[in-house]
């Protein structure tokens, strides 16, 4: 079921694959990231972050360049 949920935006930033969960609805909407470990005889979800839905991206530049 996990594999259901859309790969984050974060996943470009990451070698492992970095998929993401929506709770929440308006400005209580949070993005739960999490990876699969899978292995032959079983699958882990580890959760990486909880954020709220308008947070910055996790690996973006927190300085946007100058126009100048």
């Amino acid at each position: 079921m996990p594999k259901r949920c859309p790969v984050a935006r974060e996943n470009k930033y990451f070698s492992q694959e970095i998929r993401q969960l929506l709770y929440g609805r308006g400005r209580n909407s949070y993005r739960i990231l999490f990876t699969i470990l899978e292995r032959e005889d079983l699958s882990i979800v580890r959760i990486l972050h909880i954020r709220n839905a308008s947070q910055q991206t996790i690996g973006e530049d927190l300085e946007k360049p100058d126009a100048t």
